[in-house]
């Protein structure tokens, strides 16, 4: 999924295993259960999820 310009985005692992990769940054994010990020820039961010991963966005 690609999330456009996403500063001020949380995104919330509900289930499983959440990659998040942000554009022009060198280290992804890994999310379990339960874990969260906000996002600090107005990147664009690509999330995926590992099989039975839920997540949740809030803005």
């Amino acid at each position: 999924m690609l999330l456009k310009q996403a500063s001020g985005l949380r995104i919330v692992c509900r289930a499983g295993t959440l990659w998040i990769s942000e554009y022009r940054r060198f280290d992804d994010s890994v999310l379990q259960a339960g874990e969260s990020v906000t996002v600090g820039s107005d990147r664009d961010v690509v999330l995926s999820g590992l099989p039975d991963a839920q997540v949740a966005l809030i803005s």
